[in-house]
């Protein structure tokens, strides 16, 4: 070959070699393709309610189910995501509990009691196995309804669910705690084919023998399977709550080390005394108490409709109202859930003291100290019998304004010094 052939071949491959190494180079140096970002990831990141709205109408516009496409994310490493995933399928409406299976074997807290919350609120029967199992769990979540460990949570949804309850106490010794469990895993066995209104109609029946016992736990357990069961156990639970005005003796009580002065702070207590021979139930709210001060020259605050007023500083006949307040126009499967968180029984004679302070004044003299405290129970109450016998009906359907509960309350007059 002719030295002029072999520099052409030598000036090709070296020519060839370089555009290649430039274009490899040049390659290299172009920024990869960004991945596109997953705009349901930005809002599962957030708790906020309305992010997990926002969510789901995400979704919606792709054409997704929310049931499928967000059990998706039960791999991801952030419990948040995975945690808030479930809370927007519960609020999308996913009621088969099948369409959680990815994440019932995640043990993170938050996605636990999402669980529990979702079972509880579409009341899923096939959720009932997972809910027993989870009933020893003692981790502890701050939510809406408060402070609670994620088994407090699966009793109380077990009870919504299947209308039953098999005295498991989370107090209890294992080996107590285990034959509960035994006893609603072989009712679930047995019943779980039978449709749930049968599970309600038992329920109500097995809930009237509990609060028909001496044994105060049972009797408050039949209490709150009532309440849980739902407006279809209302007429059993009236049956028990039922209570005459004069029942319910209460009192203000006000005890200063010595005459106070105008700039003293008095230590006072509303005082509930059960004055009946048999128990009665109370549910005061957990917000507490509503307490008014005022000079005796002053007429008495103008309460909301549906509350009574107090005729009188120290009543002649405690707890007796003369004029009864109107219902609620329905009774709520919400509010019967609150009765049930909130309810205790007193037994004949016990008392139950709600502490509080009154004062400092502004200027010396004597004033009104009244205490009022919301009662659940006497609102869920259609009539109630006075001591003649005297039946007072209850406005079935109110103004929107007159809704209001019954209240627990009494008054006394504190005299303040200069």
């Amino acid at each position: 070959m002719h030295d002029a052939s072999k520099c052409l071949i030598s000036w090709i491959l070296a020519t060839f070699m370089a555009t290649a190494g430039r274009s490899a180079s040049s390659r290299a140096a172009e920024p990869a393709p960004k991945a596109t970002p997953d705009p349901i990831l930005g809002y599962l990141l957030d708790d906020d309610e309305q992010a997990r709205s926002q969510a789901l109408g995400a979704l919606r516009e792709r054409g997704l189910s929310p049931c499928r496409a967000l059990g998706d994310y039960s791999g991801h490493p952030n419990s948040r995501v995975r945690a808030n995933a479930v809370k927007a399928m519960d609020a999308s409406g996913c009621s088969d509990f099948g369409a959680y299976g990815p994440y019932l074997v995640d043990g993170s807290a938050g996605v636990v009691a999402a669980l529990i919350e979702a079972a509880e609120r579409h009341e899923m029967m096939d959720a009932v196995p997972f809910l027993i199992g989870t009933l020893t769990d003692r981790r502890r979540i701050v939510g809406e309804r408060g402070t609670w460990s994620l088994g407090e949570g699966a009793h109380r949804a077990l009870m919504v669910i299947t209308c039953q309850s098999f005295h498991f106490d989370p107090a209890a010794s294992r080996d107590d705690q285990r034959n509960a469990m035994t006893r609603w895993r072989q009712w679930y066995l047995a019943k779980k084919d039978v449709p749930r209104d049968e599970w309600g109609k038992e329920g109500i029946d097995r809930a009237r023998d509990y609060a028909g016992r001496d044994h105060g736990p049972y009797r408050v357990e039949g209490l709150r399977l009532l309440a849980l069961i739902g407006p279809r156990a209302l007429p059993a639970l009236r049956e028990l709550l039922a209570r005459r005005p004069e029942d319910l003796a209460t009192e203000v009580v006000c005890q200063p080390d010595e005459p106070p002065r105008v700039t003293d702070v008095v230590p006072c207590a509303l005082v509930v005394r059960n004055a009946s021979s048999r128990p009665l139930v109370i549910a005061p709210p957990a917000d507490g108490l509503v307490v008014r001060v005022s000079p005796t020259n002053i007429p008495p605050v103008e309460r909301e409709p549906g509350h009574a007023e107090p005729k009188a500083n120290v009543r002649p006949r405690p707890g007796a109202a003369k004029d009864l307040p109107p219902a609620p126009p329905e009774i709520t499967t919400d509010m019967l859930r609150g009765f049930a968180d909130q309810l205790s029984v007193l037994a004949p004679g016990e008392v139950r003291r709600f502490e509080f302070n009154a004062g400092p004044v502004l200027t010396a003299g004597r004033y009104r100290v009244d205490a009022s405290l919301d009662d659940l129970a006497f609102s869920i109450l259609g009539e109630v019998k006075s001591a003649d016998g005297a039946l007072g009906k209850r406005v079935e359907k109110a103004p929107p304004r007159a809704v209001a509960r019954a209240t627990i309350e009494a008054e006394t007059v504190v005299r303040f010094e200069q």
